[in-house]
């Protein structure tokens, strides 16, 4: 067998050093790869559901001043959980309150850890606000501070803020009317006001926060209000229509404000937006995203029906105190739904009820989400 020639052999030929151009190119190749990697993943933290939507800029808003409120906030912070919600979480409180759990019998700061641990509140300890000339309320016997929810103005490290009252249920995500096109406030009207055109209902507030404006309403609240406004228990609704009455961005309260008394109802055109479309309960309550609980004279959710209260006042399916209808069937499932959450997650029973004779005997409040049957 012929041996190739050295010539024909392969020969291992030492490669010349890279030169310091190819270098800096491999350098800066590796620089550029880590930027875009640090980008990629600043951006996801910012969007992290990646729908291109910072939701770090956006807060949902609620305010507790006492027990009962804070569990009710709490219970809406669940819903906002379990419906998806992607934007933060605020809640106001007293400053008099903390997170130290002193004993099983410390509710409020149980209830203010489960919001901060479980659902990622953000706490904010404040001195409430208060309408000044304001005694108690005549009902409940606690002190009038519903204009704390105006604290969501102050949130000016948010684009925009969703202020909501807590007693409520939340049916259907609304994070939706945080990519309002830009505005300083929208909100739905109180259609079941018999007026034309019906005020500004402050139960569902988006908000551009703005500190000029919460200084502002600190300093009408600060001055009281005219003895009427505060004693029908609207103080901050009035102070929401004198600012924004004919500038606010009006939201349809269909579907984003039903109040719980409209199943009572037998004229449902104010709430339809029509006369002429025929009412169906399960559609309604279907389309609803938002009920606020409002039966006057029965007492809010947390508190027990007075026996004889209930079958005067629950829907009387066509005048029939026998059976069920889908308006008895739906406004009793929103209460027992909101008392069995209340027990479930707040671990809290419903209060007493009250002396229905002593309710129907006292003047009813023109609330501002107080709706007669």
């Amino acid at each position: 067998m012929r041996r190739k020639p050295s010539t024909e052999l392969p020969r291992f030929v030492i490669p010349h050093p890279p030169s310091s151009q190819w270098r800096r190119r491999h350098v800066l190749f590796v620089f550029t790869g880590l930027l875009f990697v640090l980008w990629l993943l600043r951006s996801r933290r910012a969007c992290p559901e990646g729908d291109g939507i910072n939701w770090r800029k956006y807060a949902y808003s609620l305010y507790a001043t006492d027990g009962a409120t804070l569990c009710h906030a709490v219970l809406v912070f669940d819903s906002l959980a379990k419906l998806g919600s992607k934007a933060d979480r605020v809640l106001f409180y007293p400053d008099a309150w903390d997170t130290v759990i002193s004993d099983s019998r410390d509710r409020n700061s149980q209830l203010l850890v489960i919001a901060r641990d479980k659902y990622d509140v953000k706490l904010q300890p404040i001195k409430l606000l208060t309408v000044e000339g304001r005694t108690r309320d005549g009902f409940t016997g606690t002190w009038q501070k519903s204009v704390t929810k105006l604290m969501a103005f102050s949130l000016g490290y948010y684009d925009r803020v969703i202020a909501l009252d807590s007693d409520i249920t939340l049916l259907k995500p609304i994070d939706e009317l945080f990519l309002l096109p830009d505005t300083p406030i929208a909100l739905p009207r109180a259609y079941w006001y018999k007026v034309d055109p019906p005020p500004l209902t402050s139960l569902l507030m988006v908000i551009k926060p703005n500190l000029e404006e919460f200084e502002r309403f600190k300093d009408a609240i600060q001055e009281g209000g005219d003895t009427a406004i505060v004693q029908a228990h609207k103080f901050d609704m009035e102070l929401v229509n004198e600012r924004f009455e004919h500038s606010a961005l009006v939201l349809p309260h269909r579907p984003y404000a039903l109040l719980s008394g409209e199943f009572r109802k037998k004229n449902h055109t104010a709430y339809l937006g029509n006369p002429w479309e025929t009412w169906d309960a399960q559609k309604i309550y279907d389309e609803a995203k938002l009920v606020h609980f409002s039966d006057w004279p029965l007492p809010k959710p947390w508190i027990m029906w007075p026996l004889e209260g209930l079958a005067e006042i629950q829907p009387d399916c066509g005048g029939s105190h026998q059976g069920t209808c889908a308006e008895r069937k739906i406004w009793k499932g929103l209460y027992e739904d909101f008392r069995a959450r209340r027990k479930d997650i707040c671990r809290l029973l419903s209060v007493p009820a009250p002396d229905w004779s002593k309710i129907k005997a006292s003047a009813p409040g023109d609330n501002s989400t107080e709706v007669q049957g």
